[in-house]
């Protein structure tokens, strides 16, 4: 922690001497600098690496060409998220947009697992949320951001949870096959999900209430 201390201090130090003296070297500052303090002191880091995806013609849906693991604090208990499941990112109210957030930007790796618990609901929402929320600062997003993330799920994400509820009740699948990733790339989700429900595909059975679901009880990163 002391050392932490102190690198903190030097780097903001140094960042000031050269704003001041050299204006050559483009050393973060105002928000980057934020972003980078927030995260030594954190101690957060990329702990999810960069997910493989493949889209759909609409651009919105992708389909994870490789599993997403997302290993919890300092535990041992992780999220996988399968090759196969098709995202479009995050549930993030449209509304909020307006304000610099999207489906995609630095948190779209805690999207990824955010939205793969909303269409499975083995965890109970609010529990996905905050999942979520400790991915985001284990993945240094900035605490602005992810506070304006977080609110936006929790108020407006009942309603995408429901609708999650009526799709897999009526059979509606998000994940596809190995067997059946290789699609044309001209056609969009909504059509390939047709064709895949006409099939007969069903999508996986998954345990509820795995060890990770406890985690999401509080929003403090488990040591």
């Amino acid at each position: 922690m002391i050392i932490r201390k102190i690198f903190i201090i030097t780097v903001l130090t140094l960042s000031v001497l050269l704003t001041i003296t050299n204006n050559t070297w483009a050393f973060p500052i105002g928000d980057q600098m934020r972003d980078l303090v927030e995260s030594i002191v954190e101690g957060t880091k990329a702990i999810i690496r960069p997910p493989l995806l493949l889209p759909f013609s609409d651009d919105k849906f992708f389909v994870l060409m490789r599993d997403l693991e997302y290993k919890i604090g300092e535990t041992t208990l992780k999220v996988t998220v399968p090759k196969g499941f098709v995202t479009d990112f995050a549930s993030i109210p449209e509304p909020l947009w307006s304000f610099g957030l999207s489906p995609k930007g630095k948190y779209t790796q805690a999207a990824i697992v955010h939205d793969y618990l909303y269409w499975t609901q083995v965890c109970t929402r609010k529990q996905a949320d905050n999942i979520m929320l400790i991915a985001m600062k284990e993945h240094g997003v900035s605490k602005i951001k992810r506070t304006e993330i977080y609110s936006g799920v929790r108020i407006g994400g009942k309603g995408p949870w429901k609708k999650n509820t009526e799709e897999r009740l009526s059979k509606k699948v998000r994940f596809i096959p190995s067997t059946m990733l290789d699609f044309e790339g001209n056609i969009s989700w909504e059509s390939y999900r047709e064709k895949l429900i006409g099939l007969g595909i069903e999508d996986p059975l998954f345990t509820s209430n795995p060890s990770y679901c406890e985690l999401g009880n509080s929003t403090t990163i488990p040591e």
